[in-house]
C-alpha cells in the first residue's frame, strides 16, 4: 500500500492482501490456453521471454491442477462413504508448493502478464479481473477502517444521529401530510355529494321545463298559423289594389311615350346642328394649330443653332479655366517648394547653431579642466605635521 498504517495488524492484513493480490493475479494467466498459446508459432517470442524452465514450471502446473481436480472429485465420492484419501492430500501439497515457485519464478520477469494476457480472452479472465477489483476495493475499505480515528468515528456517529432525527421529523410530517390529505379526501367527498344533490335537482327541473316548452310550443304554433292566415288574406287584396294601379301606371306610360317621341325628333335635328358647328370650330383650330406648329418649329430651329453656339462657348471658356487653374496650381507648387528651401535652410541654421553651441560648451569644460588640473599642481597638497 502507499500509506501504511502503525499498527502492525494491519500492516500484516495489508501485506497479506497484497500477496494474495499478486499471486491471483500471475494465476489468472496460468492456463492452458495460455500454454497452448506459447506453444504456438505466434508465441515463439513469448516462449523466448518466459524461458524454457517456466515453461516446464507452466506444463507442471497443468498437469498437478489436473490431477488435483480428478482426486478432489474421488475423494468427494469417498467422503460420501464416509472414508477420507491421502492422495488427495498429497496432490493438494504438491500443487501449492508448485504455485509457490511459478510465482516466484515469474515475480522475476518484468512485463510478463500482460504478455500472457495476449493469448487469453477476454471474456475469459473476466470473472478473474472482476474479483482482483473486488479484493483491492476490499483493501481499500480495510486500509480505511484500521486508520480511522476516535475523531473521524465520533463525527460519522454524530452525523448517523443528525440523519435519525432528520428522519424522525420526516416521519411526524409525513403523519402530518396524511392527516390532512384524509381531511381533504373527506371535504371532496362531501363537495361531490352536494355536487350530486345539485345535479338530481337540475336534472328534475330539467325535466319540468320539457313539459312546459312542449305546451308553449303547441301554443305558438297555433297563435303564429292564425296570424300567417291574416297576412295571407291583407296581401291578396293588397295585390288586387297593385295590380289595378300597374295597369294605370302602363297607360299613362304610353301617353308619355308618344308625347317624348316627338320631343326626341326635335333634340336629334338640335344636335345635328350642333354636330356641324363644331366641326367648323374643330377645322379653323386645326389650320391654327398647324400655323403655330410651323412657327414653332422655326424658333426650336433657332434656338438649337444658339444652344450649340452656347455649349462652344462654355468648352471654350471651361479650358480658358482650367488653363488658369493649371498656372495658379504650379505657381503654389513652386511657392510650396519655395518655402520648403526656406524652412530647410532655417533647420539648418538652427542645427548648425546648436552644434557650435555644444561644441563651445565641450571645449569651455575642457580648458575649465586643464585650469583646474593646473591650479592644483601648483598649490599641491599640504604636509601633515
Amino acid at each position: 500500500p502507499t500509506s501504511k498504517p502503525t499498527n502492525i495488524d494491519a500492516q500484516r492484513i495489508l501485506g497479506i492482501m497484497d500477496e494474495l493480490k499478486e499471486k491471483l493475479t500471475y494465476l489468472s494467466v496460468a492456463t492452458p490456453q495460455v500454454l497452448a498459446g506459447l506453444q504456438s508459432e505466434e508465441g515463439a517470442t513469448a516462449q523466448e521471454l518466459v524461458g524454457p524452465e517456466l515453461m516446464k514450471q507452466f506444463a507442471e502446473q497443468m498437469r498437478l491442477e489436473e490431477l488435483y481436480v480428478v482426486a478432489s472429485a474421488a475423494a468427494d465420492r469417498d467422503l460420501a462413504h464416509g472414508d477420507e484419501s491421502e492422495e488427495v492430500r498429497g496432490e493438494e501439497h504438491s500443487l501449492k508448493k508448485n504455485t509457490l515457485e511459478l510465482c516466484r519464478k515469474m515475480r522475476a520477469i518484468p512485463n510478463i502478464v500482460t504478455e500472457l494476457r495476449n493469448f487469453q480472452e477476454r471474456d475469459a479472465t473476466r470473472n478473474v479481473i472482476q474479483f482482483l477489483k473486488t479484493l483491492a476495493d476490499m483493501q481499500e475499505l480495510t486500509l480505511k477502517r484500521l486508520t480511522t480515528t476516535v475523531e473521524e468515528e465520533r463525527s460519522r456517529t454524530e452525523l448517523l444521529e443528525h440523519y435519525k432525527n432528520r428522519e424522525a421529523e420526516a416521519s411526524k410530517r409525513r403523519q402530518q401530510l396524511e392527516k390532512d390529505l384524509t381531511h381533504l379526501k373527506s371535504a371532496c367527498e362531501r363537495a361531490q355529494s352536494h355536487r350530486n344533490e345539485i345535479l338530481t335537482k337540475l336534472k328534475a327541473e330539467l325535466l319540468d321545463v320539457r313539459d312546459s316548452k312542449a305546451e308553449r310550443m303547441t301554443e305558438l304554433r297555433n297563435k303564429y298559423e292564425k296570424r300567417m292566415k291574416d297576412h295571407e288574406s291583407a296581401f291578396a287584396s293588397k295585390g288586387e289594389d297593385l295590380h289595378r294601379k300597374i295597369n294605370a301606371l302602363k297607360e299613362a306610360n304610353k301617353k308619355s311615350r308618344a308625347n317624348n317621341e316627338e320631343e326626341e325628333l326635335g333634340q336629334k335635328s338640335k344636335a345635328k346642328r350642333y354636330e356641324m358647328d363644331v366641326e367648323s370650330v374643330i377645322k379653323t383650330y386645326d389650320t391654327s394649330i398647324k400655323e403655330m406648329a410651323f412657327s414653332c418649329g422655326e424658333r426650336m430651329d433657332a434656338y438649337k443653332k444658339e444652344q450649340k453656339q452656347l455649349n462652344e462657348l462654355a468648352d471654350h471658356f471651361k479650358k480658358v479655366e482650367e488653363e488658369r487653374t493649371t498656372i495658379a496650381a504650379e505657381e503654389a507648387i513652386a511657392d510650396a517648394r519655395q518655402a520648403k528651401r526656406q524652412a530647410e535652410r532655417a533647420r539648418r541654421d538652427l542645427s548648425s547653431a546648436l552644434l557650435q553651441a555644444f561644441w563651445r560648451g565641450i571645449l569651455a569644460r575642457e580648458q575649465y579642466a586643464q585650469m583646474k588640473k593646473a591650479k592644483k599642481k601648483k598649490g599641491g597638497k599640504p604636509k601633515k605635521k
